[in-house]
């Protein structure tokens, strides 16, 4: 993983990070050791320029599906151990 990615990560842990002075922003910047291009890129606050410089993507998009009742099977009401497969006909468990 880039040092990029791992700045951004501890940006989003720790959100003081974002509103730290212009010195001491680039002093953690500092540690985790990004190329240049990348730094000035966060230092100018330019996500534009960033997603390129990381080869990221343009648009992200995340989809929540809730499946219907009729998309799966009922789940046997003797399968405690929910895989799908009644209790009575799995296999006794062997210990080694």
């Amino acid at each position: 993983m880039s040092n990029v990615i791992r700045f951004l990560e501890e940006m989003g842990r720790n959100p003081a990070v974002g509103r730290m002075a212009a010195a001491e922003y680039a002093a953690t910047m500092a540690a985790f050791d990004i190329d240049q291009p990348q730094r000035q890129a966060l230092l100018d606050r330019n996500h534009v320029v960033l997603g390129d410089l990381v080869d990221g993507r343009l648009r992200m998009m995340f989809y929540i599906t809730v499946p219907s009742p009729d998309d799966h099977e009922a789940i046997p009401d003797d399968d405690n151990d929910g895989d799908g497969v009644p209790d009575d006909d799995e296999p006794p468990y062997e210990k080694d």
